[in-house]
């Protein structure tokens, strides 16, 4: 009698570990979800990785799934959950993302251990089938990691960099995870740099408080985790003088802090977009009356609006350049926080771009940058000067300065 139960929960068991035959044109599950892989030795007949599905259960994939049930690297993988639904569901101007993006965003969310790919993630895997060969999925998005994650003393900061770097490859080519279509290296590298900030600060433990790992990781992460939070890169190499302009723009730190301050600051983080912004992410999944910010938390609700708009501007053909245009694009989307995103990005700068040598950074100055800051921030909000103006005046002299008579042969 019991011979029939046993068969079928033997079925249900390779179901689970991948190990029955499926649709290679069929995501492998729920987009919201997650599937831990193993590489394995050599390579398909079409070149591709092989690599074996995991029970998530086993001894041996801990503390993978723990952390990924918990702590910060929780929060990120629903924030990949986020942007992938994003891209399923939304549209600019009635236009959808590509049907290409749309299956990449199905496919759920894929870590392959003892797999570390040469670009932010991979694309394409050769799984083992129970009966013979293997399947090929040569377009399945992969993040690879360490083979043994237990070795890594700061994995968290690890999960959510590699997380925060496909999320924002993802949005940043609106789905297309294209190489021709990379969006920019300063803001991928700041949006993932700030995420493994807060992964270090998130705090752990039992207790109301927790304790915050300032411990952890490797000499490299903390000096990166101390950067940020001190906002020291914005500065040059003396510590005290500003750097130019055009360097900041250019470096992920400064796109990292400014990031991080958004993402921490509650006018931004806790302020609920119009109704019409959730649709792609509400769509019958709260009961009526209830917020879809309430219910993601400040951080994810952040999340979605940052990338979301990031998203929509490149689906309409603006793919932002630099965190500029990021801070732009948020403000253009959600103008009741103009100001916030606004000032936040100037004080972290020191106005750099806005006026030709920023505003003093010394410490001894404190009143007086302050007040300058504030007057510099009410000129852009107003609309009298632009984030760019210090950039633009800089580009006007140095053409004025090319095209002077030269003083040889006179």
């Amino acid at each position: 009698m019991s011979r029939p139960c046993f068969r079928l929960a033997a079925l249900f068991a390779l179901v689970e570990l991948g190990g029955c035959r499926s649709d290679p044109d069929k995501p492998l599950g729920p987009a919201d979800s997650y599937i831990l892989f193993a590489a394995v030795a050599g390579k398909s007949d079409g070149a591709l990785p092989v690599a074996r599905r995991l029970n998530i259960r086993d001894e041996a994939v801990q503390p993978l799934p723990q952390l990924l049930e918990s702590s910060f690297a929780f929060e990120m993988l629903r924030t990949s959950y986020l942007a992938k639904q994003f891209v399923r569901e939304a549209s600019a101007d009635g236009q959808p993302f590509t049907a290409a993006a749309r299956r990449n965003a199905a496919e759920p969310t894929c870590l392959v251990l003892g797999l570390e790919p040469n670009k932010p993630y991979g694309r394409g895997l050769a799984l083992p089938q129970t009966f013979s060969g293997v399947q090929e999925r040569p377009l399945l998005p992969w993040i690879g990691l360490p083979a043994d994650p237990s070795a890594d003393k700061a994995l968290v900061q690890t999960l959510a960099g590699r997380l925060a770097t496909y999320v924002a490859h993802l949005v940043g080519t609106a789905g297309a995870l294209s190489d021709a279509d990379a969006p920019s290296p300063a803001l991928v590298g700041g949006y993932r740099i700030a995420m493994e900030v807060i992964a270090r600060e998130w705090r752990v433990g039992t207790g109301p408080a927790g304790v915050i790992q300032v411990e952890e990781g490797s000499t490299a992460q903390r000096e990166i985790f101390a950067n940020v939070r001190e906002n020291r890169y914005v500065l040059g190499q003396d510590g005290t003088s500003l750097r130019d302009a055009h360097e900041l723009l250019e470096d992920p730190g400064v796109a990292a802090t400014v990031i991080y301050r958004m993402v921490q600051s509650r006018a931004l983080a806790g302020r609920v977009a119009p109704d019409a912004f959730y649709a792609p992410f509400a769509g019958g999944r709260f009961p009526p009356g209830v917020s879809p910010a309430a219910v993601l938390g400040t951080f994810r609700n952040f999340q979605a609006k940052l990338l979301g708009t990031w998203a929509t501007a490149v689906l309409r053909g603006h793919s932002p350049r630099d965190v500029i245009d990021l801070v732009d694009l948020y403000c253009a989307a959600f103008p009741t926080e103009r100001f916030e995103a606004v000032r936040i990005f100037v004080v972290t700068t020191f106005g750099a771009t806005i006026k030709a040598g920023g505003v003093s950074t010394k410490p001894k100055d404190a009143t007086r940058t302050l007040a300058d800051l504030n007057g510099l921030t009410g000129e852009v909000v107003a609309g009298k000067r632009s984030l760019r103006e210090a950039l633009a005046a800089g580009a006007a002299d140095a053409g004025a300065e090319m095209g002077k008579p030269s003083s040889h042969g006179r």
